[in-house]
């Protein structure tokens, strides 16, 4: 009896110290963090919005923790190669990823079996922005209203090709959702981001797209795109004259294209506050909010669990509405 009991308590001893080790090396990894450089990976092309709010991140929160932050894009499967590529590293901080909406709810719905969990298989570093859709037609297209959509959409079924910046994004989503509330029906045509779908577009390869506001703007001023409908609860500044989607009876397009950064589920918590100093920083800064205005994006400031936590209630209050839309790749 007194051997047993001997023998558990140095099994004991022997799990709580090995426990105190990973302890201390946890510790000792955070405060030597960071003495190497850090890459954001980012699941869109390079030039878009996405990746342009991942570069501010990158250069502020890289100052404000003394770190060279490089960005990686690897777009395409919807965020999916992104997603592999981070969780394909050590949980070290070393590896995080640009995570908006599209990987981190809308995949669940598409790609079955997703070969990542998001609510499990990351952690928040810090929310960064949400930005509004803006529905633009080609010139040709003759649109220059909804309405003049929806008309021609109803009376000629699938004859219109909608672009987005891959299967699954959000910019289908919105595209998705908008039909399903007017009763019309369009083929979609991803792409690998938006500069491409934009393009296509523009091109006359497909009529339609909601691109972000930022990515839609330039082409819109230049006349190369009709804006239809912004996405969003109100008019933006930039387009008094273009109606928002409510305006229009068209609801349930408030927040729905956030972003963050998300880092591996087991980063040492001392790691992940250091990154949401960083995180921090680039909310404070006067230069990231001009330039966020400038994209007609909104800063979302807030805890590093706000992003885990907007994940779930996200992929709980849309799950219905996205299991109908039977999303799945054919």
């Amino acid at each position: 009896m007194k051997k047993s009991f001997c023998l558990a308590a140095k099994a004991v001893a022997l799990a709580l110290s090995s426990l105190a080790a990973v302890t201390a090396v946890h510790a000792q990894d955070a405060s030597n963090y960071p003495n190497r450089p850090i890459r954001l990976v980012v699941s869109q092309q390079a030039g878009g919005s996405s990746d342009t709010v991942a570069r501010l991140w990158a250069e502020h929160a890289g100052k404000a923790i003394n770190a060279t932050i490089t960005v990686e894009n690897k777009p395409g499967a919807g965020g999916i190669i992104a997603a592999q590529q981070v969780l394909g590293q050590p949980a070290d901080g070393y590896t995080l990823m640009f995570g908006g909406v599209s990987q981190m709810v809308l995949n669940k719905f598409v790609y079955k079996p997703l070969p990542y969990d998001p609510e499990k298989d990351f952690v928040g570093v810090g929310m960064l922005s949400t930005v509004p859709f803006i529905l633009v037609a080609n010139p040709a297209s003759g649109f220059k209203s909804l309405d003049d959509l929806v008309k021609y959409a109803k009376a000629n079924p699938g004859k219109l090709n909608f672009a987005s910046s891959g299967l699954g994004n959000s910019t289908q989503l919105a595209v998705e959702l908008l039909q399903k509330k007017l009763d019309i029906t369009m083929v979609h045509v991803p792409f690998k981001g938006e500069p491409d779908g934009l393009m296509a577009t523009i091109g006359g390869q497909t009529q339609v797209m909601a691109p972000v506001g930022g990515s839609a703007l330039p082409h819109i001023k230049n006349g190369k795109v009709v804006p239809l409908v912004v996405l969003a609860p109100s008019r933006l500044a930039d387009l008094p004259d273009v109606p928002a989607a409510n305006e229009l009876g068209v609801k349930d397009f408030d927040t729905m294209g956030w972003s963050g950064i998300v880092a591996k589920a087991g980063t040492p918590p001392a790691i992940i506050a250091k990154l949401h100093e960083g995180t921090r920083a680039f909310h404070a800064s006067a230069e990231v909010q001009a330039k966020l205005k400038g994209m007609n994006a909104i800063a979302m400031p807030g805890p590093a669990s706000q992003l885990m936590e907007v994940t779930r209630r996200d992929t709980k209050a849309w799950g219905p509405t996205l299991e109908a839309l039977n999303l799945n790749p054919k």
